[in-house]
């Protein structure tokens, strides 16, 4: 058996969670975003799991990305690919594979208007400042934009996760002059957090992301499934010495004897050295805490606690129904988001 980390991907889990979040907004169309790699859970065997749930549109970062929710979605999913249309190979395979060319610039408007290529969405800088068109265009240039017959137009929101932030209206407002330009084209803003943000937020189609792999922090009464349970192996059980200390630097000192173990996971695997000291790992039903720094590949626990010296090659569980993945990011000073796309290409992914 290899001692290597393993995540198992609980594809019903999330399947079920965009059911949930799908119910959210009866009337609107619920996508599905699956770039990197469906933030590093497999974007072939995802992108399949959600098609059968019913979802019929992707969101996806690059051409190529869109190209494999193909092959995994069929011919009748909607791929959007938001970071838009480059001169070269990109082109052909918008065209190859029917993908959705997301324009957010100036610059991506001349591309496609210059080459015959297919169905495109537009992007408006509502206010986050990243990728989108302007929303103060005039009507010359509004009614070329229109010309390209857009199947989408979306803005993204910047602080959907602070629902009272007021960036949230102001960009609201400002998406809604861009849907009243837009009077026959379905409208998007909400991403994961925005699905929360009511009614008013939803438009035509919501787009989450996180969410559907088990993270964000969904209000009370919107209960999303642990989509991932990420185990390491014990390496080692040893008794560390009152006075001795733990991994690199010294960092931490036992005040008493306690019971360790060392597991096969690090830095390398994706697990923040920022966790060190800070994380909680479960062996079983018992916490773990997480002592001195995390290594490259190894990272020391203290099981003390345990009514049972666990055996060597035994899985502790550093995500999933216990070590929950937004509660192990914030212990990494960090988000879900971050954990879920760092994970190793070491860590074996298995589905369930």
């Amino acid at each position: 058996m290899s001692h290597m980390p393993r995540a198992t991907v609980l594809t019903g889990n999330i399947a079920d969670n965009w059911r949930t979040l799908d119910a959210l907004h009866p009337g609107a169309t619920t996508a599905a975003v699956v770039k990197a790699d469906a933030y590093g859970l497999g974007i072939a065997r995802i992108a399949r799991a959600l098609r059968i749930a019913g979802c019929q549109t992707f969101f996806v970062a690059y051409p190529e990305e869109g190209a494999a929710v193909r092959k995994a979605a069929g011919k009748a999913a909607r791929i959007f690919v938001l970071n838009g249309p480059m001169p070269g190979r990109d082109l052909a395979l918008y065209r190859d594979a029917d993908l959705t060319a997301v324009l957010s610039s100036e610059a991506h408007v001349l591309l496609w208007n210059n080459t015959v290529q297919g169905s495109c969405a537009l992007q408006f800088n509502t206010g986050m400042n990243r990728l989108g068109l302007p929303t103060d265009l005039g009507e010359k240039e509004l009614a070329g934009l229109r010309r390209l017959q857009p199947v989408l137009v979306m803005s993204h929101l910047a602080c959907a996760d602070e629902p009272d932030h007021p960036m949230n209206a102001q960009q609201r407002k400002a998406f809604n002059e861009v849907a009243d330009a837009f009077p026959d084209t379905p409208a998007s803003l909400a991403n994961s957090n925005g699905c929360y943000l009511g009614k008013k937020f939803a438009y035509d189609l919501t787009r989450p992301g996180l969410a559907l792999y088990g993270g964000t922090q969904p209000p009370a009464g919107i209960d999303l499934k642990t989509a991932v349970i990420l185990e390491a192996s014990i390496l080692s059980v040893f008794t560390g010495r009152a006075g001795g200390h733990v991994g690199y630097g010294a960092t931490h000192t036992l005040t008493e004897d306690r019971l360790l173990a060392t597991c096969s996971l690090g830095y390398a695997d994706g697990i923040p050295r920022s966790g060190g000291g800070q994380m909680t790992a479960w062996l079983g039903d018992l916490p773990c805490p997480v002592l001195g720094r995390i290594s490259m590949d190894l990272i020391t626990i203290d099981i003390t606690g345990c009514t049972k010296q666990p055996k060597i090659g035994e899985r502790v569980e550093f995500l999933g129904e216990n070590a929950k993945l937004e509660a192990q990011a914030s212990a990494c000073g960090t988000l879900g988001y971050e954990l879920l796309t760092g994970l190793g290409p070491r860590v074996q992914r298995v589905y369930r």
